[in-house]
């Protein structure tokens, strides 16, 4: 049996994130990053997941989007927002992808990762990485 558990950091994020199927894009929002998967957060309208599904995401501060086949490890329905109360949270081992996309995302993670640790060594951790118009020099 294989084993897909974490081999690198894993960061917090806000991005935009699409699920692609038959029917059209469902958006999302990623809401944690590796540079093997992602976690993904929806309001819950019934229905199942397939287990394969196209992917996109808009990786924050890169104008580009990364185009992947992600395969699902879980799929839980937790109470939130939404139309029945419920929102639905997957999680996805990104499976496929072109060798420039899994670059960037790797070099987006592991780069997001040390600013975050930089930031919490300077006492400055409750910083958003995102923060519009904000650059931090550690």
């Amino acid at each position: 049996m294989d084993d897909f558990r974490r081999e690198g950091p894993r960061i917090g994020v806000d991005a935009l994130a699409w699920e692609c199927s038959d029917a059209g894009e469902t958006s999302a929002l990623a809401i944690d990053l590796s540079q093997a998967g992602i976690r993904i957060e929806r309001p819950y309208v019934g229905g199942r997941n397939k287990e394969v599904v196209p992917l996109q995401l808009d990786i924050p501060g890169i104008d580009e989007l990364l185009w992947a086949r992600g395969d699902v490890c879980f799929d839980h329905v937790v109470p939130g927002k939404g139309p029945f109360g419920l929102v639905r949270r997957t999680g996805y081992r990104i499976s496929l992808a072109a060798r420039r996309d899994r670059r960037m995302l790797r070099e987006f993670v592991f780069d997001s990762f040390l600013m975050r640790q930089r930031l919490d060594d300077a006492g400055l951790g409750h910083i958003p990485l995102a923060a519009p118009g904000f650059a931090v020099q550690v």
